[in-house]
């Protein structure tokens, strides 16, 4: 899934604050690969100042890009990735193996099972675990990727959003009816003008919330209603696309797009015409991890460490929060009064407690059931839309 990065002047400009930020990679600076637009500049000038170490950053355009990173680095072969990331707009010199890696949590069984990626060390980091629901799920993990009560820790989370629809209110019949629900995606107003990610999991999981169903079901095939609500939502479908659905709804190829909140929030403040909603019914979440590389060495360097608790810690909740509309995972299941005034900008933004108890993220499931979903998807893609 390729996050955050829809706006290509956005990414040059955050490069740009961000070099003056960070240093050239050396035998004395903290590392890191990183998902571009995914962290302020601010919160690396801020760690810099209260720990007095350098950081070296690699920035790379999506998340898929960070993935085949870690190949590389485990000498594993793979085709289509950006070798270099950004980091010749950084000033940095060719890229050595980073101390922690943004991964997105559905990529952590992948990472797991092909042995990219080590466990963290817990005992190391000061601020503790988050133990509240449903973070151990995410991060606790065995040896071949699945959720464990008593496995490894994988990775810390440091920033989460939600799957949210946004939509251009002048273009609704009739336009005093706003998008709430999933459902809503079905309106007749709506055919041929409703952008979805080019994902499986994902389009299924928005199916699934919408029938009443868990986006993570072990047999999805025998879920009354599903197959019924995939046919009516493709024939609202103009395209499933993940990278440039935001610029879409903007030029006004489409009506409703979907997409994650991060993505969201800043398109709001530019085009404070259109609206924002997180589907009742529930939603999908998704997080970004802190992850290290596997290296055969199980100590965190004094400078992972540091970073880690920092990442932990306010500073890095309130300056994500003001700098770069993301959301620590402190503030998941919270009411809206306990976020901060940042994100309270937002408030179609902010997953109430009643919807999170409703909403997901998306967790391996059983090689029968993927199978399934594999099916379902092929199925619904084969009878696929016109190109008008």
């Amino acid at each position: 899934m390729n996050r955050r990065t829809f706006l290509a002047r956005a990414t040059s400009l955050w490069l740009a604050t961000l070099a003056t930020s960070c240093q050239r990679a050396g035998a004395d600076s903290l590392s890191l690969a990183i998902l571009a637009n995914s962290l302020p500049s601010q919160v690396i000038r801020t760690f810099q100042q209260q720990q007095g170490r350098s950081v070296a950053v690699t920035a790379y355009p999506s998340l898929l890009d960070l993935f085949k990173r870690l190949q590389t680095w485990q000498g594993q072969p793979h085709t289509g990735t950006n070798q270099a990331g950004l980091r010749w707009l950084l000033g940095s010199q060719p890229q050595q193996l980073a101390q922690w890696v943004t991964l997105g949590d559905f990529w952590l069984k992948a990472a797991i099972q092909q042995a990219l990626i080590q466990p963290v060390p817990g005992e190391a980091i000061a601020a503790g675990e988050d133990q509240s629901a449903p973070w151990p799920q995410i991060v606790r993990r065995d040896s071949q990727g699945y959720p464990s009560d008593t496995g490894d820790l994988w990775g810390i989370p440091y920033r989460w959003s939600s799957l949210a629809i946004l939509y251009d209110p002048a273009r609704l019949t009739p336009q005093d009816q706003p998008l709430t629900r999933w459902v809503d995606l079905l309106r007749p107003d709506l055919r041929r003008r409703v952008i979805l990610p080019d994902h499986p999991r994902l389009v299924l999981g928005i199916a699934l919330k919408a029938v009443g169903a868990s986006a993570n079901h072990p047999n999805p095939e025998m879920v009354v209603g599903l197959q019924d609500m995939l046919q009516k939502l493709h024939q609202q479908v103009r395209v499933y696309d993940a990278s440039r659905f935001l610029e879409t709804l903007i030029i006004g190829d489409a009506t409703a797009v979907i997409g994650w909140t991060d993505d969201i929030a800043p398109v709001l403040r530019q085009h404070q015409s259109l609206k924002a909603a997180i589907p009742t019914e529930g939603t999908l979440l998704s997080a970004d991890l802190w992850v290290q590389p596997a290296t055969g060495n199980d100590a965190l360097s004094p400078d992972a460490v540091a970073w880690a608790n920092f990442c932990l810690g306010d500073d890095f909740a309130d300056q994500l929060a003001i700098y770069g509309h993301g959301a620590a995972p402190r503030w998941l299941g919270q009411d809206r009064s306990a976020w901060p005034e940042a994100l309270q900008r937002y408030p179609s933004l902010i997953l109430s407690p009643e919807t999170k108890r409703t909403s997901e993220f998306l967790l391996p499931v059983s090689p029968e059931a993927e199978a399934q979903y594999v099916d379902i998807w092929t199925a619904l893609r084969s009878n696929d839309l016109p190109n008008d």
